[in-house]
C-alpha cells in the first residue's frame, strides 16, 4: 500500500513539472550570474637594499611598481603597489630583524577576489636567496594611491644576523605554491 502510495505521489509531481515548463524556466532565469573573474599576471620587482644607519637598511627609491595585468593585454593594469619601500631594522640589544614592506595601492576598475599574496625573497649582492617571507594585501575598488598599513615580518632569530649582513636586494613576486591559486580578479561596480 505505501509502495503504491508513494509511486502515485512521484507520479503527480512528475506530471507537474511536464506540464508546466515555464515554472521550471522562470527559476532559472531570474538566477543572478555572478561578475566574470579571471587570473592576473605580476612581473616581479627587484628592489636593492641601501644601508641607511647601522640598525636600518632600506630599499633604494627607483620608482619600482608591481603591476597586476590582464591575461588577455598585458598593457591592461587591474590594480597596482607603487611607492614601495622594504626595510630590515635590527634589534642591537636582542640581535632581531624586523623586515617590513610599505607601498601604495591603486585599483583601475577591479579587485582581486581573495587577498593578493606577495613573495619576497631576500638576496645577496650575489643573488643567493637566503630567507622568504609571504604575505597578502588587500585592495579595495576606490584604491587611489592609498598608502597601505606596513607589513612587518620578524627574521627568524637564528639566521637574523646573516640576512641583516648580507642582504643586497629583494626580488618581490607572486606567491606561487603547487596548490595556491593565481591572483584573480572581479570588475568593480560602475
Amino acid at each position: 500500500m505505501t509502495i503504491k502510495l508513494a509511486r502515485r505521489a512521484a507520479l503527480v509531481a512528475l506530471s507537474l513539472l511536464v506540464a508546466s515548463p515555464g515554472r521550471a524556466q522562470t527559476t532559472t532565469q531570474n538566477q543572478i550570474t555572478p561578475d566574470p573573474v579571471e587570473t592576473v599576471s605580476l612581473e616581479p620587482a627587484v628592489l636593492e637594499i641601501a644601508p641607511i644607519t647601522g640598525t636600518l637598511k632600506e630599499s633604494v627609491q627607483k620608482g619600482q611598481q608591481l603591476v597586476w595585468f590582464g591575461k588577455e593585454d598585458p598593457k591592461d593594469r587591474r590594480f597596482q603597489a607603487a611607492n614601495m619601500s622594504v626595510a630590515f631594522l635590527r634589534n642591537e640589544a636582542t640581535g632581531g630583524v624586523k623586515m617590513t614592506f610599505a607601498a601604495n595601492i591603486s585599483a583601475f576598475g577591479y579587485r582581486p577576489v581573495d587577498e593578493a599574496k606577495l613573495n619576497v625573497i631576500v638576496r645577496t649582492k650575489s643573488g643567493a636567496a637566503i630567507h622568504s617571507w609571504n604575505f597578502g594585501i588587500s585592495v579595495r575598488c576606490a584604491d587611489k594611491d592609498r598608502p597601505l598599513a606596513p607589513v612587518t615580518h620578524d627574521v627568524p632569530n637564528d639566521i637574523a644576523a646573516n640576512v641583516f649582513t648580507n642582504v643586497g636586494a629583494v626580488e618581490i613576486a607572486d606567491y606561487r605554491e603547487p596548490n595556491h591559486p593565481r591572483v584573480r580578479v572581479r570588475r568593480c561596480p560602475s
